[in-house]
């Protein structure tokens, strides 16, 4: 497996991304729905989600720029409804990366708070709100909700890909061989 994408399989660093994202979202997503149920936990999960969901923000920018970069592999099917439907997943996908973290840090900033990054507090750019708060963790909750519907949906279509339609989909994005 090389490093970078080629029009029929995706490279080392590609895939890396994909996993590694997956991964930071799906902790970042546990760390935020159960940080009041950890009993003194609580903050270290709340630092954690912090520190994941702006980790997050700046790594899509990365793996958007590498993406850009390298040939994007060929969809394997010719379906051209499937095709639109792919590219279309794609691209909430990464505005789901993008919004996700930055409502995150508006709600927090609303709150009159300043989210932490690896023990690093950041700054603010918007002053202590009340009325935007709800709006922020509103829109965040939202965001959130949509992008794990979004995920079942894209494991179930890696799924269906690799049992019924029997294609290499899945296969291209594992990080064996």
């Amino acid at each position: 497996m090389g490093l970078t994408n080629t029009t029929s399989t995706y490279g080392f660093i590609s895939k890396f991304f994909h996993w590694i994202m997956a991964l930071m979202l799906i902790a970042a997503w546990i760390m935020g729905l159960f940080h009041d149920d950890v009993g003194s936990l609580k903050r270290t999960f709340i630092i954690a989600h912090y520190t994941l969901g702006i980790s997050v923000f700046l790594l899509v920018g990365f793996r958007l720029a590498w993406r850009l970069l390298n040939p994007t592999p060929t969809h394997v099917l010719k379906n051209k409804m499937l095709n639109i439907i792919s590219n279309t997943t794609f691209a909430f996908f990464y505005s789901l990366m993008f919004l996700i973290p930055a409502s995150g840090y508006m709600m927090m900033n609303f709150r009159g708070r300043n989210p932490v990054f690896f023990g690093y507090e950041i700054p603010a750019l918007f002053q202590k709100n009340q009325s935007l708060k709800g709006l922020a963790t509103d829109t965040h909750e939202l965001l959130t909700t949509l992008l794990l519907v979004l995920v079942i949906l894209h494991v179930a279509a890696a799924l269906f890909h690799h049992f019924i339609r029997k294609d290499p989909t899945l296969k291209r994005m594992l990080l064996s061989k």
